[in-house]
């Protein structure tokens, strides 16, 4: 009897570490196009050999984050901003696996003389609240000569409304110009012939900066679980980079998997913002310049070495 059991205590042990280095990832997921490439990964659980990713939905950042900081969440979704303050701000608890949206912003109107940055001046532009895609246009407006404010000469920018309020207002002709992302630029642009995309921030940026693009949103996961499952995250990281290749090829089944799994807007919304929605994979240590270029800019204290997974 005593040796049957030590057999049995010594085959719990041969399997258990096999079992205990192969954690589920609890994946966080926030309802949105930034997330479209989500969609693929809970369609093809069995295909990719990810039966043991769990996926969570959130209505926004501001919900998935005390998922993350309570261990509910392994793997989530953040602006750079709020990634690297979490970090400085909360013991390293977070960090970043890669960029996953880069800068998707658009200056939209229904004036057909509008082609310019630079013909903003005295105009009043709809812009979202809290968004940082407005100190990219400050920035861009400083380096062509122009200021935002009330002054006379100055763009004047009008932050009174959210996203959904301001393409409503261009598509009923109440605004004229708009600083919109997607997938409110492609609302915008689906519900009146009128309106059309006249200036990218993400391409102007680009040539101004001698970087490549700015961050909009970051895969942050865990500190704690990083340390423990390095190998899963590192391929955790390899699958996202296969979802978004296919999201970006694969817009309209892309849209059809986003609506089945309750991820984002309406199926011809994500169709249609797919293309312009700047998807993307890249590894947080390629990305760091641009993500230091991208907080600097803001203001925003860089985050220390560690950050970078």
């Amino acid at each position: 009897m005593f040796k049957k059991f030590i057999c049995l205590f010594s085959i719990f042990f041969i399997f258990f570490p096999i079992h205990a280095q192969n954690p589920s990832i609890r994946l966080g997921i926030i309802k949105g196009i930034a997330c479209a490439p989500c969609a693929y990964l809970i369609e093809n659980k069995a295909k990719l050999a990810v039966q043991d990713m769990d996926f969570k939905n959130f209505d926004s950042a501001q919900s998935e984050l005390p998922a993350l900081l309570k261990g509910e969440i392994d793997v989530g979704f953040l602006t750079a901003e709020d990634g690297a303050k979490v970090f400085t701000a909360g013991n390293a608890s977070l960090l970043c696996l890669g960029v996953a949206q880069n800068g998707n912003a658009f200056l939209l109107t229904d004036d057909d003389k509008f082609n310019s940055i630079e013909d903003l001046k005295e105009k009043n532009l709809l812009c979202p609240p809290n968004d940082s895609s407005v100190k990219i246009l400050e920035n861009l407006l400083s380096k062509k000569g122009l200021s935002a404010g009330e002054e006379t000469g100055a763009v004047h920018l009008d932050f009174s409304f959210p996203a959904s309020v301001m393409a409503n207002k261009l598509i009923t002709g109440q605004s004229h110009f708009a600083l919109l992302s997607e997938p409110y630029a492609t609302v915008a642009m689906l519900n009146s012939q009128k309106i059309r995309r006249a200036v990218s921030l993400q391409k102007i940026y680009g040539e101004s900066e001698s970087y490549s693009s700015y961050p909009a949103m970051l895969i942050v996961a865990r500190s704690d679980f990083a340390r423990e499952n390095p190998g899963l995250l590192r391929r955790f990281c390899d699958l996202y980079k296969t979802a978004v290749l296919w999201t970006n090829k694969n817009p309209a089944k892309a849209a059809l998997l986003s609506e089945k799994h309750g991820i984002g807007f309406s199926v011809a919304t994500v169709r249609a913002s797919i293309p312009n929605a700047a998807l993307t994979f890249r590894e947080s240590r390629a990305a760091k310049s641009d993500i230091e270029k991208y907080l600097t800019l803001l203001g925003r204290k860089l985050p220390e070495e560690g950050f970078y997974f």
